[in-house]
């Protein structure tokens, strides 16, 4: 299997991320236009980014570990995961 990673690019360009599954950090570019944002919005900018790049992998990674599971036999009926999940405490969600 291939690295799953998310990437994201911010502030048209001036901004590029990726990151691992999970939310860690893998690269991060930054033109000189994203250091002139200032450090607020620039901060800003690049937790939204890490963000939508976390979202965009975890997503990939969900596919990846559906496609494997359901070849081994260990797919679920919808319906049922659904209920199990809403009794899974709080605490121990991602």
């Amino acid at each position: 299997m291939k690295e799953i990673t998310g990437s994201v690019n911010a502030h048209r360009g001036a901004i590029a991320v990726d990151v691992y599954p999970g939310g860690a950090l893998s690269s991060l570019t930054l033109t000189d236009r994203a250091l002139a944002l200032g450090p607020r919005l620039l901060a800003i900018t690049i937790l939204d980014a890490v963000a939508e790049a976390t979202a965009l992998a975890n997503q990939r990674t969900k596919h990846a570990l559906r496609d494997a599971l359901t070849g081994l036999g260990l797919d679920s009926d919808p319906a049922m995961v659904e209920r199990v999940e809403a009794t899974t405490p709080q605490t121990w969600r991602v």
